[in-house]
């Protein structure tokens, strides 16, 4: 059975960053109660980053699991571990920063999207290689 200890450190520290933003969502949902809900800017922005952590990151740490399970060296699973984090905390902090997107949170979400394509590359690496192989 495979050991998955590298990506587990970083499940848990995003599985943190999700209660952190949740809590905020809800802090602006109980501060927008009545009517002002669905017009409330903070809180649409509070939901948004929610959705945009719960639509990449659980995909993202799956592939990066499934890369670690694989046997893939350690410093490249602690690599895209800590360029996922950094990613979600710049997505974070540059949409709480002002109402207007602005460069942390576009560098966050393209950072995300990064290395969500180079754990994607790298199972398919892994799924091909043998066949690669065995073909000379």
């Amino acid at each position: 059975m495979t050991s998955l200890h590298i990506v587990l450190l970083y499940a848990g520290i995003l599985g943190l960053l999700l209660v952190v933003l949740s809590f905020n969502m809800t802090k602006n949902w109980v501060r927008a109660a009545g009517e002002g809900k669905q017009s409330d800017p903070d809180l649409r922005r509070a939901e948004a980053l929610v959705a945009s952590f719960t639509d990449y990151v659980p995909l993202t740490l799956f592939l990066i699991a499934m890369v670690e399970a694989s046997g893939a060296p350690v410093a490249a699973i602690h690599t895209l571990g800590i360029l996922l984090v950094a990613a979600r905390l710049m997505h974070a902090f540059g949409s709480n920063r002002s109402r207007s997107s602005d460069a942390m949170r576009f560098l966050g979400a393209q950072l995300t999207y990064l290395v969500l394509t180079v754990a994607s590359f790298s199972c398919l690496y892994v799924y091909a290689m043998p066949m690669l192989v065995g073909a000379r």
